[in-house]
């Protein structure tokens, strides 16, 4: 649609033009200054203003795109893991096809080709995320923080934490068990026992914290995945366990394993989405695209626990009662608090500290990029968030 002998373009012939959603040009206007004239509520586009801008930008990159073929496929590669409860919104988000509604609104003539990569650990997608196969990686908070370690030795590796997934308080969603029925009931009496955990995980990393909390001196922990230190306490194999959630709601579901007595965890288990900030910044709309399926799996699982829980057990083969307990101890929410902040900070690598803003930060630390989920959550006309972590006690009114 042409205005008279302007040849003005209307917003959506100029996002045809070049290739991107009506949030990035709205963006591009307020951010960049892409040129535009406005006529009552219209706002309009001059093509050779547009090219001009173009160029001036070093924008032939986002430009290339709408040249290209429409229909081969764009490849995007989510990375998940089906064996930790507090990743299940991705399944969610896989078996609702929330990803791909927001892909077909904001891009409704271009083909995209979804593959995701269901890994046992967090460790294996930052891995998969530093070769460039895996663009979206839900991982727990030890892989957010050994992410940031491994950009100190890879430069060009820059991970970027987007969002949160699911949270828990102090062990409500990963703690060491012990045999049921077994004569080790306190944590004094673990000194020389045999310890199971999975290795370069969050359930190694609070083990380590534990084991040094309470002085225990024992060397002797045997690295399995997930499931092999379940049966570990099923066939008391070992003296303990650090198992995080939905074994923990197994163990006990089954009457197989129970907490260390009177032992406590005041630290959260946070769990969240990482990125690599040179693929993010080429594929801005994407991300928000899926920050916005993010959120709505996160509203799915509150709003409709049970579908949510059938759903996850078919995808994920885990006994529904088990499925449902694990799901009401996990706090659903994306947005960032000063306690999670504190959480991460805490956390203490082998090479420094770890680190995280709200901010872009410096090369020194791993940065949350707040516009991305900001954009999201006005898309799905949700309250705003600040630019800065939010102060007080997790919601349980207000989540996202």
């Amino acid at each position: 649609m042409s205005y008279g002998p302007f040849h003005y373009i209307t917003i959506n012939e100029a996002m045809n033009q070049l290739g991107v959603s009506r949030a990035t040009i709205d963006r591009w206007r307020k951010e960049k200054s892409l040129p535009y004239i406005k006529i009552g509520k219209e706002v309009l586009f001059d093509p050779e203003q547009i090219q001009k801008w173009i160029v001036s930008h070093h924008s032939q990159q986002q430009y290339a795109q709408s040249s290209n073929d429409l229909s081969v496929p764009t490849i995007i590669t989510i990375g998940y893991q089906t064996t930790s409860a507090q990743l299940w919104s991705p399944l969610v988000m896989k078996q609702r096809a929330l990803f791909e509604e927001e892909l077909e609104i904001a891009y409704p003539d271009r083909h995209f080709e979804l593959r995701w990569v269901n890994a046992p650990n967090g460790m294996e997608l930052v891995e998969e995320l530093i070769a460039g196969r895996v663009h979206f990686a839900s991982v727990g908070d030890y892989p957010i923080s050994a992410s940031w370690s491994l950009s100190q030795v890879l430069p060009r590796f820059k991970p970027i934490f987007l969002a949160f997934d699911g949270k828990t308080t102090g062990n409500n969603g990963i703690s060491l068990v012990v045999p049921t029925g077994s004569k080790v009931n306190y944590s004094d009496q673990l000194k020389d026992e045999i310890f199971s955990a999975v290795s370069g995980s969050s359930s190694a990393y609070r083990l380590d914290q534990w084991k040094n909390q309470h002085r225990i001196q024992s060397e002797t922990i045997v690295h399995r995945n997930m499931g092999d230190c379940l049966n570990d306490i099923v066939g008391r194999h070992i003296g303990a366990s650090m198992l995080w959630e939905p074994y923990l709601s197994w163990a006990q579901h089954i009457g197989a394993g129970q907490r260390i007595r009177g032992d406590s965890n005041n630290s959260d288990y946070l769990t969240g989405l990482i990125a690599d900030q040179q693929w993010v910044s080429q594929n801005e709309d994407i991300v928000i695209c899926y920050l916005k399926a993010h959120i709505r799996a996160h509203q799915y699982i509150r709003e409709h626990s049970e579908q949510a829980a059938v759903l996850i057990k078919k995808a994920s083969g885990f006994p529904i009662e088990v499925v449902y307990q694990a799901l009401s101890h996990i706090h659903w929410d994306a947005s960032i608090y000063q306690r999670d902040v504190q959480t991460l900070l805490d956390m203490k690598q082998i090479l420094s500290p770890f680190t995280l803003t709200p901010y872009q930060g410096e090369q020194q630390r791993i940065s949350f990029r707040s516009q991305y989920l900001q954009q999201a959550v006005e898309s799905l006309k949700l309250p705003q968030l600040p630019d800065f972590p939010l102060l007080g006690d997790w919601s349980k009114e207000l989540m996202y």
